[in-house]
């Protein structure tokens, strides 16, 4: 994906946590959570692409397909579909993802299945749909595996941050 994220979920990256000083150990903290904020913003952009697609799918498998003003009457409906309420069983974070981190997962996203693919889907062929939703599975893949992975570092991290203050090395006000 991109190279930061490689970076942080490199085995590497942990390897001698608990000689880290604490303030670096906070810095590598905070640095994997905006990667997690842009992971998860970039997640949400291709899921929300996915389900665009799949519904055209739909549509068209019905009958119903390549009508522009039904796939705009019907956005609130698909995009909402699947969304959870309140409580992602994880802390609440910042949401407004590093821009540095954003852009070129959004790149990588728009490599994919693109703005113009999404603008053109009334005129795309059954099989161009399919490649779509087929690419966008895929993206969509790759990008909850290296979640899956960077989850593993913050765990990791705030486990050992946990240690510190447990053995009373530490305080929990120094962020």
């Amino acid at each position: 994906m991109i190279p930061e994220l490689s970076r942080v979920v490199d085995p590497a990256y942990l390897a001698g946590l608990a000689q880290v000083p604490t303030d670096q150990l906070r810095a590598m903290r905070v640095e994997c959570s905006d990667l997690e904020n842009a992971l998860s913003y970039v997640r949400r952009l291709a899921q929300g692409r996915l389900d665009l697609l799949i519904a055209e799918t739909k549509r068209r498998e019905t009958g119903h397909g390549g009508d522009l003003a039904d796939i705009v009457d019907s956005l609130p409906d698909v995009l909402s579909e699947g969304v959870r309420g309140p409580g992602s069983g994880r802390i609440s974070q910042e949401l407004d993802p590093p821009d540095h981190f954003v852009e070129p997962l959004v790149a990588d996203l728009d490599s994919s299945v693109g703005p113009s693919v999404m603008a053109a889907l009334v005129e795309l062929g059954d099989d161009e749909l399919s490649a779509a939703v087929i690419a966008l599975g895929r993206f969509e893949d790759r990008l909850s595996a290296s979640r899956h992975s960077l989850h593993d570092t913050i765990d990791a991290l705030n486990t050992e941050l946990a240690r510190r203050i447990a053995d009373g090395g530490e305080s929990l006000s120094a962020s």
